[in-house]
């Protein structure tokens, strides 16, 4: 007899969890099609994780600490930030779903987590902070601003390839996400250049 793997099968779970939110959304995800995908069953879900609102918010705990480990703003290199933000989202495309999702769900002052998750924003701020007290981005800017910004330029091209198909008018390419991702790069950093801006 096949001995039973709880992380295993946990896994199965939230991989088919991931796919079903980012795909239907919380409203129109089902737990018996997330059970049928995960080769589990309804009861098993609901024991590991409550209901369907409790799964999601573990799902996308788990994706956006996955993103924090993977993506870090150091104040040395705050223009690479973005490149690697557009890496990790090109690559994974679920979690901006998952994330858009939640923005059609949830009030914004009743995410899950949500002290955690503002206070590790805090420090992305504290690192451009950093980086404008050594002279790298300029002073005259919010660092919180620039977080969003930096974060901003790489939503679209993910969220909505529509829109990214039509400005282009190229299809979706490697080479296309090499030369978009060099250009935010080196776009983030004329942005953020000290004496970069013109005074009104």
């Amino acid at each position: 007899m096949t001995k039973y793997d709880r992380a295993e099968t946990t896994s199965r779970i939230f991989r088919a969890a991931v796919e079903e939110f980012s795909t239907h959304g919380i409203s129109g995800a089902r737990m018996d099609r997330i059970a049928a995908n995960a080769d589990s069953s309804k009861a098993l879900i609901y024991s590991y994780f409550g209901d369907k609102e409790a799964l999601f918010a573990a799902v996308l705990r788990a994706r956006m600490t996955e993103l924090a480990e993977a993506v870090v703003l150091r104040p040395e290199r705050v223009g690479d930030f973005v490149g690697d933000l557009f890496d990790f989202m090109t690559a994974n495309p679920d979690v901006l779903r998952l994330v858009s999702q939640e923005a059609l769900h949830v009030d914004p002052g009743a995410v899950p987590d949500f002290e955690e998750r503002r206070d590790h924003y805090a420090e992305k701020s504290r690192a451009v902070a950093q980086a404008q007290r050594d002279g790298i981005v300029d002073p005259t800017l919010t660092p919180a601003f620039v977080v969003l910004s930096l974060m901003g330029l790489v939503s679209w091209f993910v969220a909505a390839p529509q829109i990214t198909r039509l400005v282009l008018d190229e299809a979706d390419s490697a080479d296309l996400r090499c030369r978009y991702r060099e250009h935010l790069i080196d776009l983030s950093e004329r942005l953020l250049r000290p004496g970069g801006r013109t005074p009104s």
